[in-house]
């Protein structure tokens, strides 16, 4: 297949030349950081540190403590591979895992532009995946394209999943250190400890460490979410970029951590669940193991909700989170950061078809509401009815609800609450509707998505990593990706995607086919919210209070909380969990639902 031309990228290397070698030697791409120098890649489209340890290997008495700085080193350390992913059962794509996982994981892989400027933007980007798998190695992040289009220095991180990143018990003995230490939220502490190191570093590459934007994908968004209310974070970024933040999703209170962590230690042999000798003496791939398998029972049925995130954040004892970051933004508590966040169109697919796996039928479908939404069951049939027909498949309406009250209608609400509570205005959201059209990627396990975007149909767009995949973009996806890019690549410059960052990019952009209309703040007029749509039928266009009925119930019902289960057989009895084997055919052409808000 016939690879189209990326977005700038042949025209930034003729335009630069001449300045390619300002940062590095032409025979040696070195880096000197506040712990010793690096030897990077030099790779067609920008430069790459790959590898690059940004903590203490958590391994030993180090497992189940926070992350420790590295200590300097002598000489010139390669940072020419890849490392290893955290510790995970990776079920994403093969394009979205590791090659290869351990316990020492914390590492960090930075791509350079090769435009030789000396005040890039830099983006940090942070893999999503449930808290469970994923990793910042993995090939559809691989940033080196996107460094070159949008000009930005681009680094992906790991951090600790499972049990060794997501841990929760509180603040309890341990011996290793003799003292009082918070058993909790180690992963966002080794997100920490890498933005730190892109503060302390980023100006040896050409970058101004006044100009960061953390960024991340579902799990990864939660995080930036923490982070935009965390006083520990507050200093180490300046934006920030969310896509698809499942806001509802609630986070871990100390009791059912405390359950989750009796569950692993009774699986690894621990009779004391504060017995961190015997969580450090246990080999990690039994540990992780122990992890999966407790983490896959459901310990408390009023929190339904976890049955889509057993592991994640922490809130209250011996955290930084004393409530849930829903709430922190519904009084106007986040930092005032500029951020750009959105959703794609069909959120809800991956996690509706995850439980059921055949048809839902018409009562089914009622039955589910009823439960959960008892108070306002009427409200939400007649918001979102069941086609007529008994027989009919009702997962698409349902996918459609989910979508609204775990991703958009709550994104929209923070980003509201901030501008009206917090008094600030610098919001840009965004919906994206394009398909993927690689027909080499589909299987049995995503044919749900074929003509839909589902979740995490976003990150080739992001990333632009297609023809690292061996995969083409068609023109509407090109032209769609391009104006994206160019959106992000504003915002990472000027921290308004409608300003460009440079003369240079001012011109491309200028050039770019397709509509690229001026995309306004949520609040830009007083009464209204607006979106910015996006999709590959070349009609992107900013619609008015979207979706905004289906919004004003849920936020009368609230985020987070549903009605307590009386017992997990009722969510099971909806629920039949043979295989999926219902081929979802697309029909020829455009599938833009613009017009079906």
């Amino acid at each position: 297949m016939e690879i189209h031309p990326l977005f700038l990228s042949s025209i930034l290397l003729i335009i630069f030349s001449g300045s390619i070698t300002a940062l590095f030697d032409p025979d040696e791409v070195v880096m000197t950081t506040t712990l010793g120098q690096l030897r990077g890649v030099e790779l067609e489209q920008s430069y790459a540190f790959l590898g690059v340890p940004f903590a203490k290997p958590p391994v030993g008495q180090l497992r189940l403590q926070v992350p420790r700085p590295v200590d300097p080193w002598t000489g010139i350390l390669n940072a020419t591979e890849k490392s290893a992913g955290c510790m995970q059962y990776c079920v994403q794509p093969p394009e979205g895992c590791p090659d290869r996982i351990s316990e020492d994981c914390l590492y960090l892989n930075v791509w350079v532009p090769k435009t030789g400027r000396t005040d890039y933007p830099t983006m940090i980007f942070m893999h999503g995946g449930n808290f469970r798998d994923g990793s910042g190695t993995a090939l559809l992040y691989d940033g080196r394209i996107l460094a070159q289009d949008a000009d930005t220095i681009i680094i992906t991180i790991n951090y600790r999943m499972e049990a060794f990143g997501w841990l929760f018990m509180g603040d309890v003995f341990d011996p290793a250190t003799g003292q009082k230490e918070p058993i909790a939220n180690h992963g966002l502490k080794d997100q920490q400890m890498a933005f730190k190191w892109a503060k302390e570093n980023i100006a040896e590459l050409g970058g101004n460490p006044n100009k960061i934007t953390i960024s991340g994908q579902s799990a990864g968004a939660q995080s930036v979410g923490v982070h935009l209310v965390s006083e520990v974070s507050k200093d180490l970024f300046d934006q920030a970029l969310m896509f698809s933040n499942p806001y509802t999703l609630p986070f871990k209170l100390l009791d059912d951590g405390i359950a989750l962590a009796t569950g692993v230690a009774n699986l690894i042999g621990c009779d004391n669940v504060y017995d961190f000798e015997c969580w450090r003496a246990v080999p990690a791939d039994e540990l992780l193991a122990a992890s999966k398998e407790a983490s896959d029972i459901i310990y408390n049925p009023n929190e339904i909700l976890q049955i889509f995130e057993a592991w994640s954040p922490a809130v209250g004892p011996g955290t930084e989170l004393p409530e849930e970051v829903v709430e922190v933004n519904q009084r106007g508590g986040a930092q005032k950061k500029p951020t750009m966040l959105g959703t794609v169109r069909e959120e809800g697919h991956t996690f509706i078809w995850g439980i059921f796996k055949n048809d839902l039928g018409n009562l089914q479908y009622r039955v589910f509401i009823k439960i959960l939404f008892p108070p306002w069951y009427r409200d939400i049939m007649d918001l979102y009815p069941p086609y007529r027909s008994q027989d009919a498949d009702q997962r698409e309406i349902l996918s459609d609800a989910c979508t609204d009250f775990m991703f958009y209608c709550p994104s929209i609400n923070v980003s509201l609450s901030m501008i009206d509570e917090g008094r600030y205005e610098d919001y840009y959201f965004y919906v994206l509707d394009s398909p993927w059209s690689f027909e080499e990627k589909w299987t049995e396990d995503n044919l749900m998505c074929w003509g839909n975007v589902c979740h995490g149909g976003e990150l080739p767009y992001i990333f632009r990593t297609g023809p690292l995949a061996n995969v083409s973009y068609t023109e509407g996806e090109l032209e769609m990706m391009n104006h994206f890019t160019a959106y992000m690549s504003n915002f990472f410059h000027t921290g308004d995607p409608n300003i460009p960052g440079t003369p240079e990019l001012k011109e491309k952009i200028a050039n770019l086919k397709g509509r690229r209309p001026h995309w306004p703040k949520m609040r830009e007029k007083p009464g209204n919210f607006y979106t910015m749509y996006l999709d590959d039928c070349g009609g992107n266009s900013v619609l008015t209070n979207y979706r905004g009925k289906y919004c004003d119930l849920f936020n009368q019902i609230g985020y987070y909380k549903i009605p307590r289960l009386n017992s997990i057989d009722e969510a099971l009895y909806i629920s039949d969990m043979d295989e999926f084997d219902v081929i979802k055919k697309r029909s020829a052409g455009c599938q833009c639902n613009v017009n079906n808000p």
